[in-house]
């Protein structure tokens, strides 16, 4: 290179690397607070266990403990949708027992499906395993149970069922609320989807973790759908070979 030959000084981060760096470093600074609250409310819920506390009390605790556990799922799966996308997420697939994760998923949405007096309803074998990415289907499921209880309507009906159906895991979670649109069953699977409110009450959000669902079912070559059962408007349905 000639040493006339202008000093073009420091690489310069593209747009996307930025949005990466900031991306990871807001993770980082939100799991962190985020898991240390989560962590001391739960020990505050042990050392409760024993004493009478008012119903305000309990609830105010129990409310407290589920929003944390969602915030840091959210900030998870944030995290990980950027790492899906740039490929450096490999599914590792082994023999995983799924009733648990079922069971976990369940516990964490209780307080809400509680509060809107929901009928839940667990239709998943005790021994029932797949093979798949035990870490990345966990969240999956939990995204998916944590959706529908939060936009079930209140009073109505949450169902998750889960087995093997013709060599092909099959997860299903849904609940008793409002259809999908065609177009809508499409693009809720989208990064930058708002659902709109169809009904009075209902609220505007981002399903984020839709979208990191569908790309850790991409990831196993499985696909994820919403369809209407009988009594269920509004079904996602998970199907992974086997």
């Amino acid at each position: 290179m000639s040493d006339d030959a202008p000093d073009e000084g420091p690489a310069r981060l593209t747009t996307d690397d930025a949005s990466s760096s900031l991306l990871a470093t807001m993770v980082h600074d939100l799991r962190n607070p985020l898991s240390a609250l989560t962590g001391n409310l739960e020990l505050l819920h042990e050392e409760f266990a024993g004493l009478e506390l008012g119903p305000t009390a309990r609830r105010c605790l129990d409310d407290s403990i589920a929003l944390c556990t969602r915030a840091l799922l959210m900030v998870q799966s944030i995290a990980d949708v950027d790492a899906l996308e740039q490929g450096r997420i490999t599914v590792r697939r082994s023999v995983t027992p799924l009733g648990p994760e079922v069971d976990a998923a369940m516990a964490h949405a209780r307080v809400n499906a509680e509060a809107r007096d929901l009928t839940v309803a667990v239709v998943v074998d005790a021994e029932l395993t797949a093979i798949v990415d035990g870490r990345l289907l966990a969240r999956v499921i939990q995204n998916l149970v944590d959706n529908s209880v939060r936009y079930a309507p209140r009073g109505g009906r949450v169902v998750v069922a889960a087995g093997i159906v013709e060599r092909t895991f099959t997860l299903s979670v849904g609940n008793s609320g409002p259809a999908l649109t065609a177009d809508e069953r499409v693009a809720v699977f989208e990064r930058d989807y708002m659902s709109a409110a169809r009904k009075a009450g209902a609220r505007l959000g981002r399903d984020f973790g839709l979208y990191f669902c569908r790309l850790v079912v991409e990831a196993h070559r499985g696909t994820i759908t919403v369809e209407e059962h009988a009594g269920l408007p509004a079904v996602f349905v998970v199907r992974i070979p086997q």
